[in-house]
């Protein structure tokens, strides 16, 4: 990332969940790589079971869209049940511009397509910092 300052990570986390281990360990290098700390899941079952106990520790969600137990949209859906307001971030190799453009309107932060660049994460994360600043 040329001329852009990379906000340093707060004590807070990010809550990755992906049921596919190789993209997830993608995602871990980038995160480890610009120190952010975080926590994984591998389903949507076990994020909300996260979420439910340590929400305050979390500064963003970013999840995978289709994945057993509980998908991306479900887990939006319970998060704002319960009245948790961390910005959710999904991710899909397989969606339509017409299911992004939904899943934003339903309150998703935002929607990007497999695979996402280490750039545009720490981007996105940096905007995100920003905002909670």
């Amino acid at each position: 990332m040329k001329n852009q300052t990379v906000i340093n990570p707060s004590p807070k986390q990010i809550l990755l969940v992906d049921d596919d281990a190789l993209y997830l360990k993608v995602l871990t290098r980038y995160l480890d790589e610009a120190q952010y700390s975080y926590v994984t899941c591998k389903d949507g079952q076990l994020a909300w079971d996260q979420l439910q106990q340590n929400s305050d520790k979390f500064f963003v969600v970013l999840s995978d869209r289709i994945m057993p137990n509980l998908h991306g949209l479900q887990l939006l859906t319970l998060m704002q049940k319960k009245a948790i307001t961390i910005p959710l971030v999904l991710f899909s190799g397989i969606a339509t511009k017409e299911e992004r453009c939904e899943a934003i309107a339903q309150g998703v932060y935002d929607f990007f397509f497999k695979p996402i660049s280490k750039e545009l994460i720490l981007v996105l994360l940096n905007k995100i910092k920003k905002q909670l600043l």
